[in-house]
């Protein structure tokens, strides 16, 4: 099997008697940082990066009152930062390849756009990079920003499940 690297937010941070019941209960290959936004820096062996992900959420889910917010991974990039990661290429040739001057056209469109600055997905730019301009970069798991949209919408699901239960008390009162 594969030892996986990844994060997982968390919603607050686990008190010390939940810390290490988490700790009895597998997560000894996780390693807690806490501050403002505290998370587990995990080193976990399964089949998939996703199993691996999986497993994790479920010990986490044992405690009551925590759970996770997000799954790690630094995909967002700008050109800069994609032209950094890269190491082959500068941000004028992406920003050239991301406006269509130069290459085959279809680069990957921002995933978030300001007025002064877009941020890309990294998966993305570096899979159209490889495809479509044969650059020899690895592969970015997919399977991190899929595990990280499951949880978010958990979130999401979580809040309003929490929302529709103060309206009904409300109702009642």
């Amino acid at each position: 099997m594969t030892v996986w690297d990844f994060r997982v937010m968390l919603n607050r941070e686990p008190d010390t008697d939940e810390f290490n019941r988490l700790f009895e209960a597998g997560l000894d290959d996780c390693a807690l940082v806490g501050g403002t936004q505290p998370y587990f820096m995990c080193d976990r062996e399964g089949g998939t990066l996703l199993d691996a992900i999986a497993s994790v959420l479920v010990q986490i889910r044992k405690i009551e009152g925590l759970w996770a917010i997000g799954i790690g991974h630094d995909d967002g990039v700008t050109l800069g930062d994609a032209a950094r990661r890269h190491g082959g290429r500068t941000q004028a040739s992406l920003r050239q390849l991301s406006s269509g001057q130069r290459g085959p056209g279809g680069f990957p469109e921002p995933v978030m756009a300001t007025d002064n600055i877009n941020i890309y997905s990294w998966a993305e730019v570096s899979d159209w990079l490889r495809v479509k301009m044969g650059d020899d970069i690895p592969r970015v798991p997919r399977d991190i920003a899929l595990a990280d949209a499951a949880v978010k919408l958990a979130c999401r699901a979580r809040a309003a499940h929490q929302e529709t239960q103060v309206l009904h008390l409300v109702d009642v009162a």
